[in-house]
C-alpha cells in the first residue's frame, strides 16, 4: 500500500510540473501564431473588414491563442478588446499585444507595412524570449521535479 502512495505522489507530482512546464510551450506557440498572423496582414494588407473575418475563422491555434482570436474578433465587432482571458501573457505584454491590435489598419498602405515591420520586431523578441525559456526552464522543471519527487519518496520509505 505504502508503495503505491509513493507511485502516486511521484506521478502527481510529475503532472503537476508538467502542467507548468506547458505554458512555457504554450508562450512559446502563442508567439508563432501572432508572428504568423501579423506576417498574413502584412501580405494581405488591403484587407476589408469581410476578409479579416474569414482569415480569422480559418486560423487553426491552440486553446491561448484562439482566445486572442476570439478577442480580436470581438473587437472588431464592438471596438472593445480584452485579454484578460489569455493567461500566458503577464500585463506588460498584453499592454504590447493591445498596443500592436489597436494600430492595425490605422494607417494607409506604406506606413501599414513599416508598422507591422515594427510590431513583428517586438513579436521576434517575444518569441525568442520565450523559445529560451521553453528549451531552458521546461526540461529543467521537469528534471528538479523528478528530484524532488524521489527525494520525497525516499523520506516517506
Amino acid at each position: 500500500m505504502k508503495w503505491i502512495l509513493i507511485i502516486v505522489l511521484i506521478f502527481v507530482i510529475m503532472l503537476i510540473a508538467h502542467s507548468i512546464s506547458e505554458q512555457y510551450k504554450d508562450k512559446y506557440d502563442f508567439y508563432n501564431n501572432l508572428k504568423l498572423f501579423l506576417n498574413q496582414f502584412k501580405i494581405n494588407i488591403s484587407f476589408r473588414q469581410e476578409k479579416i473575418n474569414d482569415f480569422l475563422n480559418k486560423t487553426k491555434a491552440k486553446k491561448q491563442f484562439n482566445l486572442f482570436i476570439n478577442s480580436y474578433k470581438n473587437y472588431l465587432k464592438t471596438n472593445e478588446l480584452d485579454l484578460s482571458q489569455i493567461k500566458i501573457l503577464n500585463d506588460e505584454e498584453k499592454n504590447d499585444l493591445e498596443n500592436i491590435i489597436k494600430n492595425i489598419g490605422k494607417y494607409d498602405t506604406e506606413n501599414e507595412i513599416k508598422q507591422l515591420d515594427n510590431f513583428l520586431l517586438t513579436v521576434d523578441m517575444k518569441l525568442d524570449s520565450a523559445m529560451q525559456d521553453k528549451n531552458k526552464l521546461c526540461p529543467m522543471i521537469l528534471k528538479l521535479s523528478l528530484l524532488f519527487a524521489i527525494g520525497l519518496a525516499i523520506l516517506l520509505i
